[in-house]
């Protein structure tokens, strides 16, 4: 899949590199050698996961910011196009700074060596290479062991979720996508875990053991218990996340404990305010009185947005506006949004691997159902204070919604 306005870059500089994904690490561990080896400059906590990565990312920056650190920022996909990807407190890199990247990649002759990915992994530990930074977030883009950003010396590794999803990169079973996972863990470093099922626990300690490596985990070395955070002598009183459903009070958990961890001094009153802060493009973010967009794609997504519907809209009407790839679990997906839906609207949308909106309606059970071919003829209007619309099913479908639709 493209990433929207990248190859403007690539064409002003020329540079070559492919679409297709390439798990592996040589590759790009030989294009950052030419460079001097960016990605070893600053303290990095990277965050891999199938769910929650985006999102403790989020309280891990506005926790950072509002102490008055600086730090950098590489997430994935991008929300509106590549430059939200990369970001310096909170800000998408510039023109000029991509421009200066290239510029350092063209002379050190990478061009034909990498995927898109890659590349744009390259790009950004050359960003913050140039700037002085007390910390950098990274989350990976797939898996872990052999995503191109596993190329760190050291780091802090954080693990909000593990369950399955991209099957035919990872593996079946949650064992062999744990092992991936897991392998964002270095030598004699740290690894913070949330609640993850006993078989993916069983793994990451494993792998954890052999890397000599101290693990944390939620509910067992630091807690959240009534809205109060506590870490060892560690104590934050009235924390209320803005982020809708209980698992963003295991992410905040996460995001503060890396820090503290990382020597961050943190303090009460500015951690209350970054949690109330901190917000996430496309998890059930509010883009208008009743409207919200969540990028839920798998099944423990699914499963959180449904339980977050649950507690939070008991009474209301929930109107779902749905487009889902192709190589995910759409009947899972369906049978769970049924349980709480009054009405669907399925959609087509512009990406390579979207399933067309006709087996979507095929296969709901819901008597409230409809298609829309064009992705421009979608409207918001909730017929009652009572009736709640949220767009779900993908992150690309909902980028490409916010593209055509949000203003």
């Amino acid at each position: 899949m493209e990433i929207t306005n990248f190859n403007m870059y690539k064409k002003k500089w020329n540079i070559e590199s492919e679409t297709v994904i390439k798990p592996g690490l040589e590759s790009i561990q030989k294009a950052l050698g030419k460079l001097g080896n960016p990605q070893n400059k600053h303290r990095v906590i990277h965050v891999a996961g199938t769910n929650g990565k985006g999102s403790t990312i989020a309280f891990l920056s506005t926790l950072a910011k509002e102490h008055g650190l600086s730090y950098g920022t590489f997430t994935s996909p991008s929300i509106v196009d590549v430059h939200d990807q990369i970001q310096l407190n909170g800000q998408n890199v510039t023109e000029q700074q991509m421009d200066e990247a290239f510029r350092k990649m063209q002379e050190a002759g990478l061009s034909g060596m990498l995927t898109d990915f890659e590349l744009l992994t390259v790009v950004a530990f050359l960003v913050f290479e140039g700037i002085q930074l007390d910390l950098v977030f990274i989350e990976t883009g797939m898996g872990g062991r052999l995503d191109s950003t596993n190329v760190m010396e050291r780091s802090i590794a954080v693990i909000p979720s593990i369950s399955i999803d991209h099957t035919s990169f990872l593996g079946d079973t949650i064992e062999k996508i744990s092992w991936h996972k897991a392998g964002i863990i270095k030598a004699n470093s740290k690894l913070i875990i949330g609640a993850l099922s006993e078989r993916a626990r069983n793994v990451v300690y494993q792998v954890g053991k052999e890397q000599n490596a101290q693990i944390l985990e939620f509910e067992k070395n630091f807690f959240i218990q009534e809205n109060t955070y506590t870490f060892g002598k560690a104590t934050f009183k009235d924390l209320h996340p803005q982020m809708l459903g209980k698992h963003q009070l295991s992410n905040m958990a996460l995001a503060i404990t890396a820090l503290i961890e990382s020597g961050v001094p943190l303090k009460e009153s500015i951690v209350q305010h970054a949690v109330r802060k901190a917000s996430l493009l496309g998890r059930m973010e509010k883009v208008d009185d009743t409207v919200y967009f969540d990028g839920a794609h798998n099944e423990a997504s699914i499963d959180a947005l449904v339980e977050t519907i649950k507690d939070v809209f008991p009474n209301k009407n929930i109107h779902f506006i749905v487009g889902i790839l192709k190589d995910k679990d759409y009947l899972y997906m369906l049978r769970k949004l049924e349980e709480v839906a009054s009405s669907f609207r399925f959609v087509n949308f512009n990406h390579e691997r979207a399933l067309p909106a006709s087996i979507l309606y095929k296969h709901c059970l819901h008597n409230e159902k409809s298609i829309t071919k064009d992705i421009s003829k979608i409207h918001f209007k909730n017929n009652a204070n009572s009736d709640i619309t949220i767009v779900t099913g993908s992150l690309y479908f909902i980028t490409e919604l916010r593209t055509k639709i949000v203003k």
